[in-house]
């Protein structure tokens, strides 16, 4: 830019003339800013009015399509302390006897407190081990049933109790230590009988380790242990119900060891990939997406730089043939000792650049292999291991199908420890029914607490621990008997939420009926929300002229106060939507809609049938005329006094009510979606040509930019013609001086 001299030797106002000049170049430039300006307006007028009809398409409307989200019935309960009960559109009206039998019950098992075995001054914890506790080097193992799956845990010295608890959470049951009080808690996922669970000893060490652990219950014949070891104790070695369970055991035994050993191998592979994902060396990149597409950019990168590229030559083999991939394609290598001798600074890039590539390319490699053994491993759940839900890392299971399958397809012969493994299990199972049923037998004689406590009740071990078993709960529903796992029962349309059990032959009563108040909210909901809609429309449509009245100019705003300039601005800003085609059009759709009738059963019915319409258009508010009002409806003091027709259909005919809402709904939904169908100027759920506007947009900051580079260009010209006459001006009045002083 050149020098901008101000006349000091003319005395003229260069700035003021310069400015005169280019001062058609710079209307152009601002009247491209102001129409910029207009359109940015616009745009978020539109916005808003756009968020306003997709928050009814989406909401509203699209619910109101459906018969299921008008709440047809609704229950009572003559007494809500024993059950709560919601009702759906299939449910029957009437009146119902419910009696609550028993509510179901979670199994829980509530360990002993346990004590160092060791050293009794110090306090059992999370990370003492086992040994610690049992005082013994031999922990044996325990088998833990939930549903129907089986888990051996192998106790051992060196095991802790977190990892302890980790096992028996593994195994499919929630489990803590509490370290103040120094006990177990364990507990089934699930509610009901099937969830409850099991814990047995597969040996006299785990019998003995159970016990030490705080874990033993003594023999309750209503638990699922005590099921258990009696089922196993009437195995007798050789006969065919023996060799069915050593056979079973033989597959676990062996694919206990394969499941173990491939998830090692996921959770090793994993770490791997955890790792990586969370190591500073992939910067802000988070995903393998991210790096792979920063690794293919450095390396388009280092192909296209034409500096590098100076150096760039075909590699070639040893004679002279040059070298290709697999593709065929020739490969290219660079000759660093020329570029370092000739610019060590590239050079020093260069080598930065090829590292940090080959950083990427080991990291993308080591990623993807340890990638593809996880998901050759899970296969999306269908491979050889199970996830934790809780960690995502692999679980041994035993008794995965692929598992399974491959251990059938081995010929390792494991049957010798499995039957030493079934012999000690049917051992210890022995002993524990032995020991319930002595327990039986002396509360039979004493009168002693029973070892059959009833099942959901709770039942005290010698060791302090307190087992609850889980079980279903039971109701009768006018004398018809219903079972679940939980104490929730879905019945032919009732949702029973039984929460106390009644008394003898006490029974609740359940009424069903129609839930007026219900499916009228709904629709008058549905209409609050058109009303805003509609009328917010009509406003923007409807909106003065700002005719006369354009964006301002800084210089403008200057010469303004800021609350002339806010006035000014709300002044346009309120009428960009004036008399707009696609407004009105948007408008009219819904107004036409509205204004529709449906035939049902054979009878045609229209908005009026049930006592909502508009006030007419003489005696509608300004902007108001589109809006509908409910005859009866206590909130509109319009209205209000006038027959509520609209809740006695609902209470006379609520199947025919809520079919013209929904048909209704349907109708309006698709035509506003049709309205913000995408297009070539328009996106998706858009009643705008917002595409358009967004190109417009761009169009003006090319256009505004050039504008201001004319404007310069003129400005830098004139000030060099102008700064040329000073330069010749301040010369000629040296030449003056000096031939006035030739001449004294």
């Amino acid at each position: 830019m050149p020098i901008r001299l101000s006349g000091m030797v003319s005395g003229m106002d260069t700035e003021t003339l310069v400015s005169a000049l280019v001062s058609g170049y710079k209307l152009k430039k601002d009247n491209l800013v102001k129409a910029q300006t207009k359109l940015s307006w616009k745009q978020e007028k539109w916005k808003t009015m756009n968020t306003s009809i997709y928050s009814f398409y989406s909401g509203k409307l699209s619910a109101g399509r459906l018969s299921n989200a008008y709440s047809l019935k609704k229950s009572t309960v003559s007494n809500s302390t024993v059950a709560t009960v919601t009702a759906s559109s299939s449910a029957v009206a009437g009146t119902q006897k419910l009696k609550v039998k028993k509510l179901a019950s979670s199994g829980y098992l509530t360990g002993g407190e346990v004590k160092n075995a060791k050293d009794s001054s110090s306090k059992i914890t999370g990370s003492s081990k086992l040994s610690d506790i049992t005082g013994s080097t031999s922990q044996g193992s325990v088998t833990l049933s939930v549903d129907g799956k089986s888990t051996n845990i192998e106790l051992t010295e060196d095991m802790t109790v977190n990892q302890f608890v980790v096992k028996l959470k593994d195994a499919g049951v929630q489990a803590s230590f509490d370290d103040n009080n120094a006990r177990f808690f364990i507990s089934s996922k699930t509610s009901g009988a099937k969830g409850d669970f099991s814990l047995t000893a597969n040996d006299t060490a785990g019998n003995d380790s159970l016990k030490k652990l705080g874990l033993y219950v003594s023999p309750n014949k209503a638990s699922k242990e005590y099921e258990e070891c009696d089922r196993l104790s009437k195995l007798t070695d050789g006969s065919t119900a023996y060799n069915n369970e050593l056979e079973s055991m033989y597959t676990k035994v062996t694919a206990d060891e394969v499941a173990k050993k491939y998830a090692d191998q996921y959770n090793a592979a994993k770490k791997v990939v955890d790792t990586l994902k969370s190591s500073d060396t992939w910067g802000t990149a988070k995903s393998i997406n991210d790096v792979t597409a920063s690794r293919d950019q450095l390396k388009a990168d280092i192909a296209a730089n034409a500096d590098y590229n100076k150096y760039k030559k075909a590699k070639t083999n040893s004679d002279g043939s040059i070298v290709k991939d697999e593709q065929g394609n020739i490969i290219y290598e660079y000759n660093t000792e020329a570029m370092k001798k000739d610019n060590e600074e590239l050079y020093n890039k260069y080598n930065k650049d090829t590292k940090k590539l080959e950083s990427y390319n080991s990291l993308i490699s080591d990623y993807t292999k340890n990638q593809e053994i996880m998901d050759k491993l899970y296969d999306n759940g269908n491979g050889y291991i199970t996830l934790n839900n809780d960690t995502k890392e692999a679980v041994a299971d035993a008794s995965n199908t692929k598992v399974v399958e491959e251990v059938n397809n081995t010929n390792t012969d494991s049957k010798a420890k499995a039957k030493t493994l079934l012999d000690n299990k049917i051992s210890a199972a022995k002993a524990y029914v032995a020991e319930a049923d002595a327990a039986a037998s002396t509360s039979a004689t004493t009168g002693a607490a029973s070892g059959t406590t009833a099942a959901g009740s709770s039942t005290a071990g010698t060791t302090g621990a307190v087992r609850i078993v889980g079980v279903d709960a039971k109701i009768e529903l006018n004398g018809a008997e219903f079972t679940s796992n939980t104490s929730t029962f879905s019945i032919n349309g009732l949702t029973i939420q039984a929460t106390a059990e009644t008394k003898g032959d006490e029974s609740v009563t359940i009424t069903t009926d129609t839930d007026v108040d219900a499916i009228y909210k709904s629709i008058k909901d549905m209409f609050t929300e058109y009303n805003k809609l509609i009328k917010s429309m009509d406003e923007a449509y409807n909106a003065d002229s700002s005719k006369g009245y354009e964006p301002l100019t800084d210089e403008e705003k200057d010469a303004m106060s800021d609350k002339e300039v806010e006035k000014w601005e709300t002044k346009i800003k309120d009428s960009l939507l004036r008399k707009d085609d696609t407004l009105n059009s948007v408008a009219n759709t819904l107004k036409n809609d509205m204004a529709s009738s449906f035939i049902i059963n054979g009878k045609s019915y229209a908005l009026s049938s049930f006592g909502i319409s508009t006030l007419g258009y003489f005696a509608s508010g300004e902007n108001e005329k589109g809006v509908y009002h409910i005859d009866g409806d206590k909130d509109d003091t319009t209205t209000s006094g006038n027959e509520d027709k609209l809740r006695a259909a609902i209470a006379s005919d609520p199947e025919t009510v809520v079919s013209f809402f929904s048909q209704l709904c349907t109708k309006l939904y698709t035509d506003l979606g049709n309205k913000m169908a995408s297009s070539s100027v328009s996106s998706a759920y858009t009643i705008y040509n917002d595409k358009q506007m967004n190109t417009q947009y761009s169009e003006y900051n090319t256009k505004i930019s050039e504008a201001e580079d004319k404007v310069t260009t003129w400005e830098d010209y004139y000030y060099s013609k102008f700064s040329a006459m000073e330069s010749a001006l301040a010369k000629m009045n040296a030449q003056s001086s000096s031939l006035s002083g030739l001449f004294g």
